[in-house]
């Protein structure tokens, strides 16, 4: 565990004070993100460094600092295949996209936010039969020390049946399962917090997703429960609600908007 990580957490849904309990309690230092609901969607913290969203605004937005857009591993990022459908993009794929081009682009664009590390475009469904989330922390979990790449076939909806998946996990050496979210009656369960201790990932997940705790620990890993409200169709969870830092920096001004 890095001590200087820090771990920010805002209002979302509620249970913010659970949130913090539960992090504290497994030796991490935690702090209030205010009034701000998603700490996540302001920037992505990979390998000690930050690339911030900045405004809503489409004219100043960088998809790439929109946290829910990315799932970050060791030394690569699995980033949603919605996360630069813009004017830019259209003018280089044109208006009928083709999957292929439209991975490179993502590619090419990644590459130049996070220089050094490879990127693997996630399917959200979208091109593929069955529209999920275009957020793919909605319906992935990515355990980087574990090597494991769980996926939601139920919230995911075509992006879990996606092939696409297959050829990351293997290309990176993960190994991947396909779990249905809806067997615990909760919503995306998988947007659950992934924090390092002693070289093993720890979950911070809802403590009602009960199989999906039980499918983490017979791969051995924690998974620590957290009551959480309940709300059909939540704009985010516990990933959402909370991001991480180094304490050495401004978390103020990665919060900031452009």
């Amino acid at each position: 565990m890095n001590e200087n990580i820090r771990v920010v957490i805002g209002t979302g849904i509620g249970g913010q004070r659970n949130i913090m309990e539960a992090i504290k309690n497994e030796g991490f230092q935690v702090k209030s993100a205010g009034n701000r609901q998603w700490p996540r969607d302001h920037y992505v913290y990979h390998n000690g460094s930050y690339v911030k969203r900045g405004s809503a605004n489409p004219y100043n937005w960088n998809p790439f600092g929109e946290g829910g857009n990315v799932r970050t591993g060791e030394d690569f990022l699995l980033v949603s295949d919605r996360a630069y459908i813009g004017d830019e993009v259209k003018k280089q794929l044109g208006e009928k996209i083709d999957y292929i081009r439209l991975k490179r682009v993502l590619e090419k664009e990644g590459e130049k936010h996070f220089p050094g590390t490879r990127i693997r475009v996630a399917p959200t469904g979208y091109f593929h039969g069955g529209k999920g989330h275009e957020h793919i922390d909605m319906f992935t979990l990515l355990l980087p020390k574990n090597k494991i790449l769980v996926l939601d076939t139920y919230f995911g909806k075509g992006a879990g049946r996606a092939k696409e998946y297959d050829a990351i996990t293997e290309a990176e050496d993960l190994k991947l399962i396909r779990y249905n979210g809806s067997q615990d009656r909760v919503w995306y369960p998988l947007n659950s917090l992934v924090l390092s201790k002693n070289n093993s990932d720890i979950v911070f997940i809802d403590s009602k997703a009960i199989s999906l705790m039980k499918l983490l620990e017979q791969e051995g890993i924690k998974a620590v429960g957290i009551d959480m409200p309940q709300h059909e169709y939540p704009a985010g969870k516990i990933n959402c609600q909370t991001n991480t830092y180094n304490s050495r920096d401004n978390i103020e001004e990665l919060l900031e908007e452009f």
